[in-house]
């Protein structure tokens, strides 16, 4: 086995444990807010602290990999994964639970694009969109495997399985730490001085700006759909922790499906067919139907989530293949402030109308990304930079 491929292992490796720290607190919500008491804009203020550590570990780490090399940067990042997850298994408090929250808000979002920055490194040409939709893939495995353990086990046990996560987290540091870093491209040393760069680039920023809806309609999903099903349609928490994995299932079959059949597809094609998949996606949930009704729309909805990242990154970098670390920083800092601002927006929400909000919010989301896009069409056509994807 090459470098390369050992380096792809771990990468996916990491990704699939973010995958599971995104969707951790959404399932666990209700037994959190049970054991703490909370409200539920205390239940909007944890899901806004994740995204802080997100934020914090985003911009952090782009400048850096591009100085420094990605070796030390994803050990530290699975370290504090780990230690995140031990922390909300077992915090006694409150404020013990934001810090757990928040280590693995920031080493997720060390990994997060860390590992979306590395592969696109790792890779070449229209490869890069390709294989940062296998990394997606994994992402999807994981954020689909918690939701369903979760849902068959007595929930006295989930602090075990969390601590099995935080084990595998020390694994993959260690990992990371080991493995050598095969890189397609020479990295520039001063990165920093760019940003001016960036913020000129239309395309680039419109991107980003895609990217800040698309990031916080996954969190919407993640976050608050397991309390839409229970408190709206009032199902039991087994079968919306079931309709979270389905979701998540669309996902994931999305990505092998972009990864292969549809590989040959332009990348703005996805695009299209994933606001297509959002709106059938949202009929399906708000129709006075059976739950199984509601389950192909969250199926179609986690499809619709699933090429946004990978189709924008890919773009990202190869526009700027030479500072991508701190191109993803970027594009990652405005996605998670679009995280926080809304999910802490839908806490304030739900507590004053109920979950009765949480369609039209989703509305709001593809209206925007619809408008967005249309302006990354403009962009496109208009931009000076060549590249072949």
């Amino acid at each position: 086995m090459n470098n390369k491929t050992i380096a792809f292992i771990a990468n996916f490796t990491g990704i699939l444990l973010f995958g599971i720290s995104m969707v951790i607190i959404g399932s666990i919500l209700p037994l959190l807010k049970a054991r703490f008491g909370m409200s539920d804009i205390a239940a909007g203020g944890l899901f806004s602290v994740l995204p802080v550590g997100l934020l914090i570990g985003s911009v952090l780490f782009g400048p850096v990999v591009d100085r420094f090399g990605y070796r030390w940067v994803l050990t530290v990042a699975s370290l504090l994964l780990s230690l995140g997850f031990f922390g909300i298994a077992h915090a006694e408090s409150l404020h013990l639970l934001r810090a757990g929250i928040f280590f693995f808000g920031l080493g997720g979002g060390v990994i997060n694009g860390g590992t979306s920055a590395l592969v696109s490194d790792l890779s070449e040409g229209k490869n890069k969109i390709i294989n940062l939709n296998w990394l997606g893939l994994f992402y999807g495995i994981g954020a689909f495997s918690m939701p369903m353990i979760l849902s068959r086990i007595d929930e006295i046990h989930y602090t075990l399985v969390i601590d099995v996560v935080s084990g595998i987290s020390l694994a993959v540091a260690l990992i990371f730490l080991l493995i050598n870093y095969s890189l397609t491209v020479q990295k520039e040393k001063i990165s920093l001085k760019l940003i001016p760069v960036f913020v000129k680039n239309k395309l680039f920023m419109t991107i980003c700006f895609y990217l800040f809806f698309q990031s916080a309609f996954e969190a919407i999903i993640n976050n608050w759909s397991v309390s839409f099903f229970i408190d709206k349609l009032a199902v039991p928490q087994y079968q919306a922790l079931i309709a979270l994995s389905v979701s998540v299932s669309g996902l994931v079959c999305m990505r092998i499906l972009t990864g292969s059949v549809l590989k040959k597809w332009h990348h703005f094609r996805l695009i299209q067919l994933s606001l297509l998949l959002f709106s059938l996606g949202l009929i399906c949930l708000v129709l006075p139907a059976s739950y199984f009704v509601h389950l192909l729309g969250m199926f179609l909805i986690g499809g619709g989530l699933a090429p946004g990242f990978p189709v924008m990154l890919g773009v990202v970098g190869e526009i700027f293949k030479e500072v991508s670390g701190t191109a993803f920083s970027f594009a990652m800092l405005i996605a998670l402030t679009g995280n926080t601002i809304i999910n802490y927006s839908i806490g304030i929400l739900t507590e004053k109308f109920g979950m009765n909000v949480y369609p039209y919010v989703i509305l709001v989301e593809i209206i925007m990304m619809f408008f967005i896009f249309l302006l990354i069409g403009k962009a496109d056509k208009k931009t000076a930079t060549c590249y072949d994807i």
